[in-house]
């Protein structure tokens, strides 16, 4: 493959802009043209709204005129009203009253005269002084007509002069009207026309818009998918296996990179393909090798009848000698391994890695005959003997040895998996008998798998027919002489086998995968016996063990929720306690996890404490709110200084960091007092009580407080 960057397998490549560079070209055009086209369309929808507000204020106007001329007649009427009063000589009272409206509706008349003024000063100016001009000329043709001279040149002339103001006012008022009514006529039709115009400008913008849009976008796209075909073509090639050629020229761009990618993966894949079936330390074929390999051999040993022999070598010790030495040397440890092995199989043998330090011969038997088990054993011995001898290694001495299981077809399985899984067990039952040593499958080794798998099938029956219960270990607080909490044990109601405690099934459940539902079922039963006895005014905590499973399993934390929610609040009710193999991933995400499930009301205990890899560095770690010393030291403490010690530097270090601390095991009245004394008042074990159903055990811990009380009494 050619490596220079410009060349493709041969082909020139052109410069051309880069596919982000083009994206980015096309975002930025765009953002311009819609920045563009919104920002005049904003300015139409401005003007238009101007407009808008011009027409209003026209229309304001026109009706203040219509205001003005209804005030007009309305005090003309006030004023014929006050004439016609006084020339039939009606009553005072009568005159006053038409005097006052008469004067009220001149008042109201100037009042909206006013408004005419912020807009129309001339016709203001000449209605205002006809106004004034009016009471003169009224109160002339008044008088005459009260006196019985209304026909008198004065009386006559005053008329004229009245009615002719009058008539200037309504003139001028009507002159505005139709002028201001004209003018808003004028200033909606303008405002139609450019809102007209405003609607064909913003069409003809958006359509713009959107075809230099779908220019842009076609054109850039186009300059992406085009060469994103052709890569992905090459790709389809390369996927089947097939060579995908000369890669079509691209820009010296993204797609340039790609397609001398594709050819590098192209080139390594075949490099791949030829290590998918081959280990890369050993050279040895792999699983899926010796899968293939054995599916072809039974095939052809059932055609012709011939036996296959399987041969399951595990090697022992092997992760000891890697944490001695380390993973690198311990690589060449089982490369020595795997070439004393080839050494000394028969010719013809097929040797697989099958796992980590387990191989997996296939030896060429063919018909074995009577003879067959006696060649295997041969052959098997030769290879204990040769491997059994130390192998030195940069001035170490290592031990080596392997454990052998063999199964043979068709006795042993009848397929790839029943054949494995036949020589599986076999070497797990020579590692039991003391290593470096062979065992054939079958017999009681397939009785006891049968045995296994049956006990997993009476679980899953168990489980469905709610065989299973929790039982109660008190917990006792020695200094205070009461219960202070119990452990939530899981026991089984067998239906042939009576109560069996949890060591008899829970190593099948974990192998069979059952273990999950048996811990939901033993907090569901614990969380609902918490409630209970909270109802019943009893404090007791229950303290349940939480499996690694369960919290490795991203729904623990929904679960609890869900618990809580159909009870009491927790309120410190229920601890939860992990073993230090659970509490060994001490990373940012199991801490908080971990602060998650204690803000939702729970406890977080260490069981087993000082067992395990690093017990004191969890305390700083992880948010833990008690621990619980191990039995095993509270069984030597009166013999052994080392757990003496051992128990008294955890007190100690629980007491400074103010975490409660539980004893189990205790089954003395010395073990009790000497641990109350070491400052652990907390226990439990069988001096105490062993676990109860929930019944018996809440009989049980009054009872205890009433012995306790008729003790200290009687003492």
């Amino acid at each position: 493959m050619n490596g220079d960057p410009s060349t493709i397998d041969g082909a020139t490549t052109r410069r051309a802009l880069s596919v982000r560079a083009r994206l980015l070209l096309l975002c930025a055009s765009l953002i311009l043209s819609f920045a563009s086209g919104s920002l005049y369309l904003t300015y139409l929808f401005e003007r238009n709204h101007s407009d808008q507000l011009a027409v209003r204020e026209q229309y304001r106007r026109f009706e203040t005129i219509l205001d003005v001329e209804q005030a007009v007649s309305l005090w003309r009427h006030r004023g014929g009203q006050l004439n016609s009063a006084m020339m039939l000589k009606d009553q005072p009272d009568e005159q006053l009253r038409r005097q006052a409206d008469y004067e009220q509706a001149r008042i109201e008349l100037e009042r909206r005269l006013v408004r005419i003024g912020s807009f129309d000063p001339d016709s203001l100016a000449t209605i205002d002084s006809a106004l004034r001009e009016v009471p003169a000329y009224s109160q002339i043709v008044m008088q005459a007509m009260a006196q019985g001279h209304a026909d008198t040149p004065d009386a006559t002339r005053a008329l004229a002069a009245l009615q002719q103001r009058l008539n200037r006012i309504e003139e001028t008022l009507e002159a505005a009207r139709r002028r201001e009514f004209e003018q808003s006529q004028q200033i909606q039709q303008q405002a139609s026309d450019r809102a007209e115009l405003a609607r064909h400008i913003g069409l003809a913008i958006t359509l713009l818009l959107l075809c230099s849009g779908v220019l842009l976008i076609v054109t850039v796209m186009r300059s992406i998918l085009r060469p994103l075909r052709d890569v992905t073509n090459a790709m389809r090639q390369i996927n089947r296996g097939l060579d995908p050629g000369v890669l079509p020229p691209v820009g010296g761009d993204e797609f340039g990179d790609m397609s001398q990618a594709m050819r590098l993966f192209h080139d390594r894949s075949e490099r791949l393909g030829r290590l998918a079936y081959h280990d890369a330390l050993t050279g040895l074929g792999n699983r899926a090798k010796l899968e293939e390999s054995l599916e072809a051999l039974l095939d052809q040993a059932s055609a012709r009848q011939l036996d296959v022999v399987l041969m399951y070598l595990d090697l022992d010790n092997f992760r000891s000698v890697n944490q001695r030495v380390g993973h690198r040397l311990g690589d060449r440890y089982l490369v020595e391994a795997v070439n004393r092995v080839q050494q000394l199989m028969p010719t013809g043998t097929q040797l697989f890695r099958y796992s980590g330090d387990k191989f997996v011969a296939l030896l060429p038997i063919g018909d074995g005959g009577l003879q067959l088990e006696a060649r295997i054993k041969s052959v098997a011995s030769v290879v204990l003997r040769g491997v059994f001898e130390p192998y030195l290694i940069q001035n170490e001495v290592l031990n080596m040895s392997t454990s052998i299981g063999i199964a043979i077809y068709p006795d042993d399985g009848a397929t790839t998996e029943q054949l494995i899984s036949s020589a599986e067990a076999a070497v797990f039952a020579a590692k039991k008998s003391g290593r470096n040593n062979a065992r054939f499958a079958g017999g009681k080794l397939a009785g006891q798998l049968r045995a296994q798998k049956a006990l997993g099938n009476e679980i899953r029956r168990g489980l469905e027919h709610g065989e299973f219960e929790v039982y109660y270990q008190p917990i006792i607080d020695f200094a205070q002489r009461r219960v202070v909490a119990a452990e939530a044990l899981m026991r089984w109601h067998h239906p042939d086998r009576g109560l069996l405690v949890a060591q008899q099934f829970i190593s099948i459940a974990e192998e069979e995968g059952l273990i999950m539902p048996l811990a939901q079922l033993c907090l569901a039963q614990s969380h609902q016996q918490a409630d209970i006895w909270s109802k019943a005014g009893h404090r007791w905590r229950i303290a349940v063990n939480v499996s690694a499973k369960q919290l490795q399993d991203g729904d623990i934390l929904q679960q609890l929720r869900l618990l809580c929610a159909g009870i009491e609040p927790i309120d410190n009710r229920v601890d939860l306690e992990l073993t230090e193999s659970v509490l060994f991933d001490t990373s940012d995400e199991a801490r908080e996890l971990l602060n998650s499930i204690r803000r939702l009301g729970y406890r977080i205990g260490m069981d087993d404490f000082g067992t395990g890899y690093s017990s004191f560095n969890y305390l700083q770690w992880l948010p833990i709110d008690k621990i619980k010393i191990d039995r095993q030291f509270v069984s030597t403490m009166n013999v052994s200084r080392q757990a003496r010690g051992i128990i008294s530097a955890t007190i100690a270090l629980a007491q400074n960091l103010e975490l409660d601390v539980v004893a189990e095991g205790v089954e003395t009245p010395q073990q009790a007092r000497q641990l109350a004394n070491l400052g652990c008042p907390q226990q439990q074990g069988f001096h105490y009580s062993p676990a109860l159903d929930a019944e018996s055990f809440e009989q049980w811990a009054i009872g205890y407080a009433g012995r306790i009380r008729e003790v200290d009494n009687s003492a």
